[in-house]
C-alpha cells in the first residue's frame, strides 16, 4: 500500500546573496564567502577562488559569524569613565 507523502522543501538555501570578502580574524587574510539571508550573515565558509587559503578556514574564520551574533557585541560607542565604568555615548563625543 503507497502512502502519499506530503511536498516539503527538503533543502532551503541558506542564503539570499553570497559576498566574497576577506577574514580579518588573523593576519593570514584568507578569503571567504559570507552568505546572507534577510541582510544577516547566516553561513561563512571559504572562496575557492582566493589564492592564499583556496578555500580551506581555520577555526577563527569559521567561527567569524559569532562576532556578528553573539549578546555580547558592542552596538554603541563606550567611552570609560569613573570609577571604572563605561557609559555609551554618541559618536560625536569620541576624540
Amino acid at each position: 500500500m503507497a502512502t502519499s507523502e506530503p511536498d516539503i522543501a527538503l533543502s532551503e538555501p541558506s542564503a539570499d546573496e553570497i559576498k566574497t570578502t576577506t577574514c580579518y580574524m588573523c593576519a593570514c587574510r584568507c578569503g571567504i564567502r559570507v552568505h546572507l539571508k534577510d541582510g544577516r550573515v547566516r553561513y561563512i565558509d571559504g572562496n575557492r577562488d582566493h589564492p592564499v587559503n583556496r578555500g580551506v578556514i581555520c577555526g577563527k574564520g569559521a567561527s567569524g559569524i559569532m562576532t556578528h551574533t553573539s549578546p555580547s557585541r558592542l552596538r554603541a560607542p563606550l567611552k570609560a569613565g569613573r570609577p571604572a565604568r563605561l557609559r555609551r555615548v554618541s559618536g560625536n563625543l569620541l576624540g
